[in-house]
């Protein structure tokens, strides 16, 4: 039995033409351009999700920090002669500083030696000043690891870059304290606000008469162009916080680890504008889409919308107007 050769007909093809191979190329490319924004807010989550995580911690570590203190640290530790300064002027440690010990950072507080030696730029205060601590950086946040804006000049050395702060309130007040209020007290009448953090503050759990799951404790900065435009045309730009605490002098070193709740100017001038996100500079905010996060005094995470009235933004703050918030804002 013979077999015959197969032969091809000229109708019969191998291989896909080039049409086939562009339309295919097209459909990957939809598929791609479907998916992508899910990952991208997938991804987003996750960050949103660690930011979170961030804020828990230092709940918990300003918690922990009072049960052995007698009081929550204070926004930074301005000694005696400094405290006819501005309301947030240097030099002082702040309140990331001091609860190193509480975030596993033990032996970097050990080594800044806080209850010896004043924050400055000093080399040996650099060594521990300046790594990444991951508690106070949020992921989605831009650029480096260092703060290059509170700082008195540009040959100035940076440090640690912070994206948290305390909330000094909404307004300046007078507190008075005995000597005995806290640890680290410098003085006996402090300028400070309404809020849970100011300097040489020593705020307890009685003091925020309000209620601890009424009053914001810290929340999120933003760092770095935020990507529009003020009244003027400007870009707006955003300057984070420092971890570390503040430096000697200058309107840079101003703001660098407490502001009010509607955002300060340099000099300690308080804005207009009731809104997260809503001032140039000074302001507390996020990266996140729609708002920022913040941790009650209480130690829980709540996420609050950039679109939130000035009133709730003033109830929040203050930690005993007697006024309070209640459902999701």
């Amino acid at each position: 039995m013979s077999t015959r050769p197969v032969t091809r007909t000229r109708n019969e093809r191998s291989g896909f033409t080039l049409v086939e191979l562009l339309v295919v190329i097209a459909i990957i490319g939809v598929l791609i351009a479907l998916l992508l924004p899910a990952v991208q807010q997938a991804r987003e989550a996750a960050r949103r999700s660690q930011c979170s995580n961030n804020l828990k911690q230092m709940g918990l570590a300003m918690h922990n920090y009072h049960d052995v203190n007698g009081c929550f640290p204070a926004g930074f530790y301005r000694r005696t002669p400094y405290k006819t300064y501005s309301t947030f002027s240097g030099p002082g440690w702040g309140w990331g500083a001091m609860i190193l010990p509480q975030i596993e950072q033990n032996n970097r507080y050990e080594g800044l030696r806080v209850n010896q030696r004043f924050c400055s730029d000093d080399s040996d205060i650099l060594k521990y000043s300046q790594p990444l601590i991951e508690t106070f950086r949020c992921p989605s946040a831009p650029g480096n690891n260092l703060n290059p804006e509170f700082k008195n000049s540009s040959s100035e050395p940076s440090h640690g870059l912070s994206t948290y702060k305390g909330v000094f309130g909404d307004k300046n007040t007078q507190y008075n304290y005995s000597g005995d209020d806290c640890p680290y007290y410098a003085g006996s009448c402090v300028d400070g606000g309404n809020g849970v953090f100011s300097p040489n503050s020593a705020t307890k759990f009685r003091d925020v008469t309000d209620g601890t799951t009424n009053t914001v404790m810290i929340g999120e900065v933003p760092f770095g162009e935020n990507g529009t435009r003020d009244s003027s045309g400007d870009l707006i730009h955003y300057r984070g916080a420092v971890w570390v605490g503040v430096t000697l002098g200058g309107a840079s070193s101003n703001v660098a680890t407490h502001q009010t709740l509607r955002g300060v100017t340099a000099s300690g001038s308080q804005s207009s504008q009731y809104k997260i996100n809503g001032t140039k500079d000074f302001a507390f905010g996020s990266h996140h889409p729609g708002g920022a996060q913040f941790v009650l005094s209480d130690g829980s995470v709540r996420f609050f919308s950039d679109t939130m009235d000035s009133v709730s933004i003033n109830r929040i703050a203050d930690k005993g107007d007697g006024q309070v918030i209640s459902g999701d804002l």
